[in-house]
């Protein structure tokens, strides 16, 4: 990705990529405190049955499992779900 220096009226620096990341506005996993793009990001490197990714990619082996119907739909939508 190509970066560009761009230098402020004060003369600081700052750097920006030629082309902007996607805005990641997908659901929120308060239990691995991550967003749901990050959670298919990590099944996407490390693919694994739904139950073992609540416990390695999502953190939710104590957490409050509020997310976990909603995780499994995203998953499926993005062909990232594996049954157990």
């Amino acid at each position: 990705m190509a970066l560009f220096q761009r230098t402020l009226l004060r003369g600081e620096a700052f750097t920006m990529s030629a082309a902007p990341e996607e805005a990641d506005d997908s659901p929120y996993c308060c239990c691995s405190a991550a967003t749901f793009m990050e959670i298919l990001e990590r099944q996407r490197a490390e693919p694994l049955p739904f139950m073992e990714l609540l416990m390695v990619h999502a953190g939710c082996g104590g957490g409050c499992g509020s997310c976990i119907d909603d995780l499994e739909a995203y998953l499926r939508q993005h062909d990232a779900y594996i049954e157990d």
